[in-house]
């Protein structure tokens, strides 16, 4: 790893300073405006402006677009322990300005190219009563805006205590919302969406998305999440619709220690016309430093399967016995199963020592008596397919910590590329059982990406802290969960996830980052263990899902034999995991999303709606020119989500750009369609 980005070096050092190189221009008179006691700062694009209001020692900021305003004047600034509050008594000392315009490639993601064009402000302040020196950091890009606090290297800070960030979002409390409660366990990521009247709402965890009255939409979360606590929103009772960050405290109450030049998370407000304006954005990536690593090569995206979905409907088990799934036999079952499929690499869940059960004593490299290890990556290497190493913690963080190079170092050794960690129930680090996403879990997270790449390994995380953008980093951190995924189709009774929640995620969760929700699930009816629980969707949805929710490793979740009986496998041989361009269509929060992702000269475009049956109709305009075959993977006309949800319909027909497909769905239900240039 070179040019690793540190918080209080790189973060720090270009805070306030004019930026060098190519992405750097410098900023017109019309993009910044200053009169006493206000400085604004437009968009690129003129149609977002946002003011920082400066009176009687206080920052204020206020987010206008379009003339209207979407978030009032709010309130700025930190306490830190045994100092005066950094709200008040701040005086501006200068203010820097510059414009960032670039366009980078990322080493994988859910469009080739990335565009990042804003214009930054820098307000230099200094506390008079203690000397303490706060930097306002703000971006402001055509598609929203970031800001966060620097604190400069300065006499008397070299070491401090943040207790309260008092960062006040005063949105529109009529504005409807979709968001979690706010929580500091492992399932807290894990819930549904609710949606709400804004002004309803006490508390949530980030993204936060709203919809104004007028027809804008906003989505509320933070980027370049570094050694500092994740942050949530706690409502503020005596003013509707204003929201106040609310750290998740350690151990003692505190919400992070820190020492010398420090800044904090971006703080971000993602801004569009329609929801696919949301999904479509690179806004929080673009917050990130650019990638850290020096050699990417060995990052591969791609699909991937695995002993898993045949563990979760208890057909196997974790543990060692008669029933145990990653069995030697087994796995190579899956290898054979990921060479016919197109997929990269092979998950086994339950392969090591003490794996299951009560999780305990596990070392993460002795296998079970009924899993030859060398024989497994021989075959799989044979192959072409790589292993995954489940190391599932289940929150014993100390001792995954104080192994982490051993353990990564002979998965190098072994030819082992990539890992899913997992840190179910509880998350005891330092010796102390924590939150699972305050300071000290964030510097663990951290922690792992970084040995993992010094090892060149990418890593799947489970239960771990939300995703920031930080892929744009330390690109080896590949996916995460944080969601309600395929898994709580048993977790959650038999009404499982229910068929609006997969409508909802491309614009809450998925807007910091890619999701392991682990789709693909076929035999959606498949009880082998008869729990009385089925996933709640129809079989066409579960491909529609490969369109929708990106991950640049992505799961085929179901079974090699669910899969070799189902017509619908045909669809996802060969799947991308990382693509080209992605457009988001027809969308409406809750209700239905129609969205395409193209890679090379291929479209594959899915479709799904809620509990209600609807016929949308989907203009191609995204379409080269020339004709395409379209393949359209459809609910059956006998399909029903309840009582007869395996059916797909496999049909092929010629359309070009100047078509409009009209696209009937069952309740439940989708369509998948991948779209090739037809040959002349």
């Amino acid at each position: 790893m070179v040019s690793k980005p540190d918080r209080r070096t790189v973060l720090g050092a270009t805070a306030g300073a004019a930026l060098t190189g190519a992405f750097s221009a410098p900023a017109t008179a019309a993009s910044f405006a200053e009169t006493p006691g206000r400085v604004t700062v437009h968009s690129p694009n003129g149609r977002l402006r946002v003011t920082v209001l400066t009176a009687d020692g206080s920052l204020r900021y206020q987010v206008v677009r379009d003339g209207r305003d979407l978030v009032a004047p709010s309130g700025l600034g930190l306490d830190l322990a045994g100092r005066p509050s950094l709200t008040s008594g701040l005086v501006v000392e200068s203010v820097k300005r510059r414009t960032v315009k670039e366009s980078w490639r990322p080493v994988w993601g859910p469009d080739a190219l990335v565009r990042n064009h804003a214009r930054e402000c820098v307000l230099r302040t200094v506390q008079s009563v203690s000397g303490i020196r706060l930097d306002l950091v703000i971006r402001v890009f055509d598609d929203g805006v970031g800001f966060r606090y620097h604190l400069p290297a300065q006499t008397g800070l070299d070491a401090y205590t943040v207790t309260a960030e008092r960062t006040e979002f005063a949105l529109p409390p009529t504005a409807t919302s979709w968001s979690l409660e706010a929580g500091t366990d492992w399932r807290a990521d894990e819930r549904h969406y609710r949606r709400a009247p804004l002004s309803d709402v006490d508390t949530a965890q980030t993204p936060l998305t709203l919809a104004t009255t007028d027809g804008q939409y906003v989505v509320v979360h933070e980027a370049a999440l570094i050694d500092y606590p994740s942050m949530t929103l706690a409502a503020d009772p005596t003013r509707p619709g204003t929201f106040t960050s609310e750290l998740i405290s350690l151990p003692d109450g505190t919400k992070a220690r820190l020492s010398g030049e420090f800044s904090t998370p971006w703080r971000t407000l993602t801004i569009g016309d329609r929801p696919g304006d949301l999904a479509e954005s690179h806004l929080i990536e673009n917050l990130n430093e650019p990638c850290a690593l020096a050699d990417t090569s060995w990052i591969s995206p791609g699909t991937y399967v695995g002993v898993w979905w045949e563990l979760q409907r208890r057909h196997t088990t974790w543990t060692a016995g008669p029933h145990h799934g990653a069995t030697t036999e087994r796995v190579k079952q899956y290898i054979d199963f990921a060479r016919e499929a197109g997929a990269s690499s092979v998950l086994a869940e339950g392969w090591n020592t003490n794996a299951g059960g009560q999780w305990t004593g596990q070392d993460f490299l002795t296998p079970q008596p009924d899993f030859d290890l060398p024989e497994v990556l021989r075959y799989a290497r044979a192959n072409g397919i790589g292993f995954t190493a489940h190391n599932e913690t289940r929150g014993f963080v100390d001792y995954y910590e104080q192994h982490l190079d051993t353990i990564f170092a002979r998965y190098a050794e072994l030819g082992i590329h990539s890992v899913k960690t997992g840190y179910a129930t509880r998350f005891e680090l330092g010796g102390v059982n924590r939150g699972h996403f305050d300071q000290e879990a964030v510097r663990h997270y951290q922690r792992v990406v970084d040995t993992a790449a010094r090892y060149k390994i990418m890593v799947i995380a489970h239960e771990a802290i939300k995703p920031t953008g930080l892929a744009r980093t330390y690109p080896n951190m590949m996916t995460g969960e944080g969601v309600a995924g395929m898994e709580q189709q048993n977790y959650m009774g038999k009404l499982g996830n229910p068929p609006e929640q997969a409508t909802i995620l491309p614009f809450t969760r998925f807007m910091g980052g890619p999701a392991d929700y682990t789709p693909g699930v076929l035999n959606v009816t498949w009880d082998p263990a008869g729990l009385g629980t089925r996933v709640q969707t129809t079989s066409a949805t579960q491909l529609a899902l490969y369109s929708l929710f990106f991950s640049p490793l992505q799961m085929l979740a179901d079974t090699p034999e669910n899969y070799r009986s189902h017509p619908g496998f045909a669809y996802l041989k060969d799947i991308p995991a990382s693509w080209d361009e992605t457009r988001f269509l027809d969308c409406v929060i809750g209700d239905y999303t129609v969205a395409a992702r193209r890679k090379g000269h291929t479209w594959y475009l899915g479709a799904i709606t809620d509990e209600q049956d609807r016929t949308l109709r989907v203009p191609l305009r995204f379409l080269g020119p020339g004709r395409y075959r379209a393949e359209i993977y459809r609910d059956a006309a006998d399909t029903s989500w309840h009582d007869n949800p395996l059916p797909i319909d496999v049909r092929t027909t010629t359309v070009r750009s100047s078509t409009v497909l009209t696209l009937r769905l069952v309740a439940g239900g989708g369509t998948a369609i991948r779209l090739r240039p037809a040959r002349s």
